[in-house]
């Protein structure tokens, strides 16, 4: 069995790899790119005063309720095992969203969405649409990612796609776990080969306690006075066998510079968080992520990625005919009018990709 996101006990892996890892933590230049889709506008100003908060400023007369968080309604399944070629195991996980025609010179659709199994081999796949309520096609070549990459690596499974646009460098950044210990990216400009990059980031970049580092989400960083480009969520194990969510800062996207404690933890009486990823929606900055009930969850976040709000829910099944069980890996994205959320839908390693929409 992977080790992941699960309120079971599973032993921590001690696979390590024999590469080079960047250790030092890069100068921060004052580098700015485009916001991603879902990161739109400038600096808010609730964003602000969260941030003047957390360094000890005075608090307004009367802080202001957030606004309301979306209600989706379900949509359907994406990922049916039955009809797909690539489905060694039967089941996906961790879906991220790419505008390929925001981007791509010539894509084969407007949208990507990228998956994986979690089970050994694992493998970065990926299907293309027009419109995010589909219908969704399935690349030919799948997987576009593997388990052996020679002679960048050989590890039992990789997972947990996160694919963003790097706009320094212009071209899509793939980021992947390979084994739980150690996240990786690649790089691409047509979203279908890729080049390999390197390590993003690993356990030995989070302490010694550390078992895993992977299921990392990568945005651009909301902070202009940070010096960084882009932000990063991922999650961490740790040999208590608990999961929480560690943040990460670069400059390129490339060398990354992990923060010294964790962003969030589980609350009293659970074991994990897991898929953190960061949402804006109107003018307000929200940290998402899935928990060991099964529910997705968001709280407030201030756009220096220090200080987080109470817990509300994003998004639970209804328990209605296929929408059941478990919600997780929150991948939230905004078309026109309408707001999409592509989700890890049921058991752990039985689960599929599964979607909801707003209105």
């Amino acid at each position: 069995m992977v080790p992941g996101d699960s309120d079971e006990a599973v032993a921590p892996s001690t696979e390590r790899d024999d590469m080079t890892i960047e250790s030092t933590t890069p100068t921060p230049t004052p580098t700015r790119t485009a916001r991603r889709l879902r990161l739109v506008g400038v600096l808010t100003t609730a964003a602000i005063t969260l941030g003047a908060l957390a360094l000890g400023a005075d608090a307004p007369a009367e802080a202001s309720a957030p606004p309301a968080l979306p209600q989706f309604t379900y949509g359907g399944e994406v990922t049916t095992a039955d009809d797909l070629d690539y489905a060694p195991t039967g089941e996906f996980i961790f879906p991220s969203v790419f505008h390929a025609g925001e981007h791509l010179a010539d894509p084969l659709g407007e949208w990507y969405l990228y998956y994986a199994p979690h089970e050994n081999p694992g493998g970065i796949a990926f299907v293309y649409a027009d419109d995010l309520a589909g219908p969704w096609t399935e690349y030919e070549a799948n997987p576009v990612v593997a388990n052996v990459w020679s002679p960048n690596y050989s590890v039992p499974h990789v997972s947990s796609p996160e694919a963003v646009w790097n706009e320094q460098e212009q071209r899509m950044f793939l980021y992947f776990h390979g084994d739980n210990t150690t996240t990786r990216y690649a790089t691409s400009t047509d979203g279908a080969t890729f080049e390999y990059g390197g390590v993003a980031v690993t356990t030995e970049m989070t302490g010694p306690d550390a078992t895993e580092a992977s299921y990392a989400r990568v945005f651009e960083h909301p902070d202009p006075a940070s010096g960084f480009a882009y932000g990063m969520f991922f999650m961490e194990n740790t040999t208590e066998n608990v999961r929480r969510i560690r943040a990460a800062e670069s400059v390129d996207g490339r060398t990354w510079s992990v923060r010294p404690a964790p962003i969030l933890e589980p609350i009293a009486g659970e074991t994990n968080v897991s898929g953190a990823n960061l949402l804006e929606r109107d003018d307000q900055l929200w940290i998402t992520y899935h928990a060991s009930d099964g529910v997705s969850y968001a709280r407030t976040i201030d756009a220096g990625l220090t200080t987080v709000g109470e817990r509300q829910v994003l998004h639970r099944s209804s328990g209605v005919g296929d929408d059941v069980g478990r919600v997780a890996a929150p991948e939230v994205v905004v078309d026109g009018d309408r707001s999409y959320l592509f989700y890890e839908s049921g058991a752990r390693l039985e689960a599929t990709i599964r979607w909801a929409v707003t209105g």
